[in-house]
This record gives structure tokens, sequence and C-alpha cells, in this order.
């Protein structure tokens, strides 16, 4: 039979000390409170492992849904449109991933020969890979924009190389409280440099000679006038030397942008519809804000479109909208292009940098479409650099050498990239045309040459 005072409902909660009924042991306000806070937790506790249960049976349930209109898709060939959704909810990439490929993965991935030629690389220059502006961490950019011109920034400091890895500039960027919004700066083949964000939020393209001079400056509402209903800032939002090196081409607005135009080093400006067809050719990449990405291929006529949820289950599962109108949903799909035959695309389903563990880049690997959405080939591993000479795409394997594959169909050259006194080199960026790359060495980052890619 319970004790008397355990007999009182509430007792605990609501008891004050000269409430406490006879038998019962008397705490003092600390203890209670303490009690309290223990009840409290073990309440919450339960709650959480019941939510939790009632989460792990939903996705239990969603993950069997998917499977069923998966085998359905096997039979029938007809997808139910609810299948994305229960893929999601039940947390199920490798079904979508096999309805990608045609569920032929295993028979569409390409494998690397078993041959592997070392290839010797001159280093040329060093540089550390991030560098610190007032107490932050800043990852180094690098860009071809010429066919013999390499350009790489910080913040505080520009760097221009000509194809022989030969440095011909250098450039300190004197700062306020700007950091120049991640392109930091670019410079023309002579030289010659800009840059934005001396000062936080200062809207201006900011002009300098060779010697690292200010010649001018111009407003972001100069270049493109806004129009009467927009209310959008004139940011800079970055700015790449033109192919021929002539002139700069720089992008307007924040947000979704207001356009392009390209600027002089006299200042004169003019506005452009293109941006991938002025710069050099694979080199300018995926442009726009991360929910909303947009890849042109060198000739201006193909395009995709890279969709993303900022927030919720659907992050990890951007849509690729191909320029035949269809869109595919790649699981954890980041980087991406259409290759310099202007027809096949390629994805990477990660979001790695180079520096990434072995680790985290297990299990990576490219996808390659035709403009169609037929799916060509994969290739395990993450992409570093295209191939202007064969139009393929250069792939760092898990091992660290360098797959290239040609046009997504087929493997081609395997290399391992050394030192002249063999050490090992990790690619970054490879430019075969020139023999040019940058590479991890250790904590820094090489730039380097080799006499021919086989």
């Amino acid at each position: 039979m319970l004790p008397r005072w355990r007999k009182k409902r509430g007792i605990i909660a609501n008891a004050g000390v000269s409430d406490i009924p006879e038998g019962m042991p008397k705490f003092d306000g600390v203890v209670r409170i303490l009690l309290l806070i223990g009840i409290s937790a073990t309440l919450g506790l339960a709650q959480d492992l019941a939510a939790e249960n009632d989460y792990e049976k939903e996705v239990a349930r969603a993950a069997q849904r998917a499977e069923s209109f998966f085998e359905e898709w096997k039979k029938t060939g007809n997808l139910s449109e609810e299948f994305l959704d229960e893929v999601v909810r039940g947390e199920r990439p490798d079904l979508q991933e096999r309805v990608l490929a045609g569920d032929r993965l295993e028979e569409i991935t390409i494998h690397p020969p078993q041959v592997l030629e070392k290839v010797v690389v001159t280093v040329r220059d060093l540089s550390p890979i991030t560098t610190k502006l007032k107490e932050s961490d800043y990852t180094t950019v690098w860009r071809r924009i010429t066919k013999d011109r390499f350009e790489m920034w910080t913040p505080a400091s520009g760097q221009l190389f000509d194809a022989t890895g030969r440095k011909i500039s250098e450039t300190r960027v004197l700062r306020g409280d700007g950091w120049g919004r991640e392109w930091y700066g670019a410079f023309l083949p002579d030289g010659s440099w800009v840059t934005t964000d001396l000062d936080e939020l200062d809207n201006r393209l900011s002009l300098f000679s060779a010697k690292g001079k200010k010649l001018k400056t111009i407003k972001g509402d100069t270049l493109i006038p806004p129009r009467p209903d927009e209310q959008s800032i004139p940011l800079i939002g970055w700015a790449r030397s033109d192919k021929q090196g002539k002139g700069w081409i720089v992008s307007i607005g924040s947000e979704e942008g207001r356009g392009w135009v390209k600027v002089t080093p006299e200042g004169k400006f003019s506005r452009i519809t293109c941006p991938w067809k002025e710069c050099f050719p694979q080199q300018l990449g995926k442009r726009g804000m991360y929910t909303s990405l947009q890849v042109v291929s060198d000739d201006g006529t193909t395009k995709v479109t890279r969709n993303a949820a900022s927030h919720g289950m659907w992050v990890a599962w951007p849509h690729y909208q191909l320029p035949s109108g269809k869109s595919l949903v790649i699981p954890d799909g980041g980087r991406f292009g259409i290759l310099s035959d202007n027809q096949t695309i390629y994805v990477e389903d990660s979001l790695n940098d180079p520096t990434s563990s072995k680790e985290e880049r297990e299990g990576a690997k490219i996808w390659f479409f035709n403009p169609d959405g037929k799916c060509l080939s994969t290739v395990p591993g993450t992409s570093v650099g295209a191939s202007l000479k064969s139009g393929g795409l250069w792939i760092r394997l898990m091992d660290d050498s360098s797959l290239r594959v040609d046009q997504g169909k087929a493997a081609g050259a395997r290399l391992s990239f050394i030192t002249e006194d063999q050490q090992s080199l990790i690619p970054v960026e490879l430019h075969d045309d020139i023999g040019l790359g940058l590479f991890l060495k250790g904590e820094e980052l090489a730039l380097g040459t080799w006499k021919e890619t086989p």
C-alpha cells in the first residue's frame, strides 16, 4: 500500500514547504526544483522518442511506397508522379539513381584503365591554400582568363601567370572593410586589374593600372541604370577578362542581376547578352544565386539551369532543367557544366572541394547526359577541369590519379602527376591544351607545367 503522501495528486508540483503532508520527507526548495527539472526532462525525452519513432515509421512507409512505384516502373515503363516525393520522404536516393541510369547503373559506369602513366610536373609557383583577413579564412580562387594567362586571387592579393607558369604580375589590394565578394579581383593580360568592395557594399567597380595605381571608379547604377520599379542593389556581382584580353565582362545587380557589360581599360562600357560567349571556353562556369544557377555552352546555344530549395527536405535534391525541357533530379547534385561539344552535360553529385578527405569524397561521381536527358555514363570521382584537347572532362579518382573521359562516353588517359623529385601531386584544375595545372602539394597550391598529355 502506498504511503498517504504518495496518494495526493500533484503534491510535488504544487506544494509549498508548509503543505508537505505528514510522513513525506521534507525537501528544501533547491531539491524540489531539481526534481521538477528531472520530471520535465523525462517527459520531454519521452515526447522526443515518440516523435522520432513516428518519423522513422513515416520514413519506412514512404520508402516502401517508393519501392512499389519503382517496381511498377520496371514492369510498365511508367513512373508515378508521386515517386520523387516518396523517394525524398523515404530517404531512398538509390532508387532515383537507378531511374536516372535506366536501371543500368553498373553497365554505364566507366571504369578507369589499369594502365597508369606518370607525368612529371615542373612546379612554377607555390601559394598558401587560404589567406587570413580580419580573423576569417578565405579560399584562394583561380581562373584561366585567356589562352596564355592564368590568375590566382585572395582578398588581399592577386597573381598573374603566363602559359609556362611564369609569374608576370602581382598586386596587393588595399581594402577598407570590404573583401571583394568571393571573386576578389580580375586581371587583364597586361596586368591591369579591377575589383569591388574596397569598402563594404561600395557598389562600384574600381579600375587599377598594372602598377596598382587607381585609375577610376564606376558606379553600378552607371554601368546599368535601374528600371523604374527595380528595388535591387547595384552590386558588382563579379568580373572576368574577356577571352581576347581586351576588357572585363562585369555582372551588375544583386539577386537575379540586372545584366552584364563589357568594360574597357579606359572605362568605356557597353551592354552584352551572353557572358559565356565572351569568356574563354569552359572557364566561366555556373552563374547566378545558389538557389538558381545557370550554365551556357561556349557558343551560347545550350543552357542548363539548376534550381534548389533554400531550406526544407528538398535541399539535397536539386532540379536540373535541360535544353529539351526535361527536368532531372539528382541527389546531392552540385557542380555542373556543358562540355565543349555543346551537347554533353555533366553533373557532379557532391559538394566537395579540393581539400576534402578521402572519406568525404567516398561515393562521389559524375553523371553525363545528352540534351534530351538520356544518361550516357557515370564515373566515380570529382571533376578537375575540361579537356580542350579532347572535348572531354578530367576526373580526380579516389586514388588521386586523373582520368580523362572523352565527351562523357569513353575512358581516355589515366595519369598520375608527380614532381621532379617524385612527390605526389593532387590535381585541382588541369588545362591539357597548354600542359598547365593547379595541384595540392601538402598544405600549398602548386602551379606547374608538363610537356605533353597523352
